[in-house]
């Protein structure tokens, strides 16, 4: 499954665990964003491991 879209929901607490992992498409700073003009496919694994260690599961993709 490709990934078209990646984005962080409300309620992040800037905790840096996503950045940590896949700092290619994760940046923390006040709250965690998504880079922009990321190729996501190029990042897939990263991307879902983020959000899966993500504390309050607030990373979201589809």
């Amino acid at each position: 499954m490709a990934i078209k879209r990646v984005w962080i929901e409300e309620d992040c607490i800037a905790c840096g665990t996503c950045e940590g992992i896949c700092p290619e498409v994760f940046t923390v700073t006040d709250r965690s964003r998504v880079n922009e003009g990321v190729n996501f496919d190029d990042f897939e694994a990263g991307i879902k491991e983020a959000a899966e260690s993500c504390p309050v599961e607030v990373i979201k993709y589809e």
